[in-house]
Formats: structure tokens, C-alpha cells, sequence
């Protein structure tokens, strides 16, 4: 006899899972509404392995991908198109095979009788908590198609954000990463081959025999180099795999020249953007604000929301209240929560207060990029300089001799 593993609500606060034995996916069914159990999804337990299984094995789902299905679900819903037919376009639509399979499957379960919520609550890596809570709550509130489209905005608003950020430190990053890599490629393989040409010669100038010390290590150890950094750089992954290191890392992130200050004001736009959609949809501020503060990357940040989750909100205190305690927050963030408080219009006032930094971090980055990238190619174009330089020199001064 097959078996089926479920998750299922008995009552408003109880969620149970499990696995059973049944005939048919029917039969668990009703074997789970004989148990007093509202099912919230039921599957073959070998098919939900394979299919999980087949899944890891296909490509990456990247946040566009679900931002463009979003906006493509709101506009069909929107449009009055029912909720299954929505889907079985989608399905011929999306260009991502993974996405493909998981939109095709949540189309069968929504065919056999489930919400939508439910069929993409069996995707909790594609989906998040965020995601399915405003889902459950246009379900619930019968305005689905209104949900999706403010989904899609908060989505594609945080695609923005994230390209903004990125492009203020790929490009940089970058133009390091190819000086680094062109200095090493001169020094290990160039240089030992012109400068043995003045291995001879007594009166090298200083520039020169030092640049011949350097290369003659480089070209000597240039493979214990090579395993040294992949070391350092497997070593550094386990380190901000722990949550110590993790923590280490987002500090100096938070305190870095120039990209810093972006990456602190995009955490904060996506934490006020998420909250005001959770509010909106009826969410409590209590359960509103764990998932917005699940949104923040940095772990920092997210643990002074935490703080101010338990120590004030749990307690019955107000948000501003804590808001103003936590650090990372500038005071605008707890003056607008107070306003919204005293206005009883805390969405709007979290809304305004992510426009706020999203234009912010905007302006911050284009400056960002502005200033780094001039500084950057000076700074490699200076080092290559003075290695040439170093090369030449000898030349000069044999040719004034001669």
C-alpha cells in the first residue's frame, strides 16, 4: 500500500505532519478529515522524494525568475483570468525548466483541490515565508490577483535595489581581481624571462633587483601561491559558514568606505518594503516583523530587530519605541514608525520609509561607483607602471653607458 506524508491544521493554531498508509491520495484524505485534520498538502512519499531529487539536479531559479512569474500571474489574475488557466499559461510561458516543472505541479495540486498557497508552500526554498504569507492572505481575503501585483512590485523593486548594490561593488571588485591576476602573471612567467637578461650585470638599480627578489619568489613558489590562496579561500567560506564569522563579516561590511553605507540602506528599504506588505495584508505586526527581519542579509542588523521583536512589541510596547534603541537604524526609521502609529497608517509610513532609502541607495551607489572606479585603475594602473618601469630601467641605463 502506498504511502503519503501530509501537513495538516487541526484547529487555528495547530499544524501537524506525518506520513500514513492509504490506498489512494483520496483515501489519505479522508483518513485525515476522519482524524479531525484540514489538509494542507498530501503527497506520494516515493514521488515527493523523486521529485525532489529531480529538482536538485536542474538548474539554478534566480529571484528574476520568480519576480517575472509573479508579474505574469498578477496580470492574468488581474485581468479576470481564472486561477488554473493562469497557471496552465504560465506553464508554456516560463523559459526556467525548474520553474517550469514546479509552476506545472502547482497547477495539479490547484487542480486537485488545494489553494495556491498551499501547492507553493511545497517549495519553501522558491516561495518563502513572506511570499506564501501575503498568498494566504489574498486567498483568505478573496483579492488574490491584488496581492500578486503588490508581490510583484515589492519583487521587482528588490531586484532594483539588488542590481544597484552589485553594481557598486562588482565593477571594483573586478578591476582588483584582473590587476591582482596581471601583476601575479608578470611576476611569475613575465618578468623572470626579461630580467634574466640582466642577471649578469652588477649595477642594477634598486627598483630593479628588488622586482627581481619578488619575481624570483613568484616564479620559484607560484603553485604553493596558488594552493595557499584556495586555502585561505576554503578557509574563509567555512569561517562565514559559522554564525561567528557570519557575524564578523557583516560588521566590517557595515563599516566599509563608501559601499557600506548602500548596503546598510538596501537592507533597511527591503525590511520597511516587506513589512508594509505584510501589514497591508493583515499580517500581525509581531509575526510581520520576524519575516520582514528574515528579509535582511545582514545578521547584524537582523539581530537588533529580533531585539526589538521580544523586548518591545511581545511586550506591548510600541515599534517606534524600539525602533529608536536599535542601532544600524537611523532615527527617520522610528519617527515615521511613530507617525504611522499615531496615524494608524504604519503600512504607509514603512512604504515611504523604503521609497526613502531606495532613492538613497541609488544616489549612494552611482557615487560609490563614481569615486572607486577612477581611484581602482589608478591605484593597479600605478603598480603595472611601476613594474615596467623597473624592467626599463636597466635598458636606460646601459644604452646612456654605451
Amino acid at each position: 500500500m502506498p504511502r503519503y506524508i501530509y501537513k495538516a491544521k487541526k484547529g487555528p493554531d495547530t499544524v501537524a505532519e506525518g506520513e500514513l498508509d492509504a490506498a489512494s491520495r483520496n483515501a489519505a484524505l479522508a483518513a485525515l478529515d476522519r482524524m479531525g485534520y484540514t489538509p494542507v498538502w498530501v503527497h506520494e512519499k516515493e514521488m515527493a522524494r523523486t521529485k525532489k531529487s529531480r529538482m536538485l539536479h536542474l538548474g539554478r531559479i534566480s529571484s528574476r525568475d520568480i519576480s517575472v512569474f509573479t508579474r505574469q500571474l498578477a496580470s492574468l489574475t488581474k485581468s479576470g483570468v481564472p486561477i488554473l488557466r493562469s497557471l496552465s499559461t504560465l506553464v508554456d510561458q516560463t523559459e526556467n525548466p525548474t520553474l517550469r516543472k514546479i509552476v506545472a505541479d502547482i497547477e495539479n495540486t490547484v487542480r486537485d483541490g488545494n489553494m495556491v498557497s498551499e501547492a507553493m508552500a511545497k517549495y519553501p526554498s522558491v516561495f518563502p515565508q513572506v511570499y506564501l504569507s501575503m498568498v494566504r492572505a489574498g486567498e483568505s481575503a478573496g483579492v488574490l490577483d491584488t496581492m500578486l501585483v503588490r508581490l510583484a512590485d515589492a519583487l521587482e523593486s528588490e531586484d532594483d535595489l539588488r542590481r544597484k548594490v552589485q553594481s557598486a561593488t562588482a565593477y571594483p571588485a573586478l578591476i582588483v581581481a584582473v590587476g591582482a591576476i596581471t601583476v601575479f602573471v608578470l611576476l611569475a612567467f613575465f618578468l623572470p624571462r626579461v630580467t634574466a637578461l640582466f642577471k649578469d650585470s652588477r649595477m642594477l638599480p634598486l627598483p630593479t633587483k628588488i622586482l627581481m627578489g619578488i619575481s624570483d619568489f613568484f616564479s620559484g613558489n607560484w603553485y604553493w601561491i596558488v594552493i595557499v590562496g584556495l586555502l585561505l579561500f576554503a578557509v574563509f567560506r567555512k569561517l562565514i559558514a559559522m554564525e561567528s564569522g557570519r557575524s564578523f563579516v557583516d560588521f566590517v561590511k557595515l563599516h566599509l568606505p563608501l559601499v557600506g553605507k548602500p548596503m546598510q540602506e538596501a537592507d533597511i528599504a527591503r525590511f520597511a518594503r516587506t513589512l508594509s506588505l505584510l501589514i497591508q495584508a493583515g499580517i500581525p505586526l509581531d509575526k510581520g516583523l520576524t519575516l520582514a527581519a528574515n528579509t535582511i542579509r545582514n545578521t547584524i542588523m537582523r539581530g537588533e530587530l529580533e531585539k526589538v521583536r521580544s523586548q518591545t512589541v511581545v511586550q506591548g510596547l510600541q515599534l517606534s519605541t524600539g525602533l529608536k534603541q536599535a542601532r544600524y537604524f537611523p532615527p527617520l526609521v522610528a519617527n515615521m514608525a511613530g507617525v504611522g502609529e499615531e496615524s494608524g497608517r504604519l503600512d504607509e509610513s514603512f512604504a515611504e520609509v523604503a521609497s526613502f532609502y531606495e532613492k538613497d541607495v541609488d544616489q549612494r551607489t552611482k557615487l560609490a561607483t563614481s569615486l572607486l572606479e577612477p581611484v581602482l585603475i589608478l591605484v593597479v594602473g600605478a603598480v603595472v607602471g611601476l613594474i615596467v618601469a623597473a624592467m626599463l630601467l636597466p635598458i636606460f641605463q646601459l644604452s646612456t653607458t654605451l
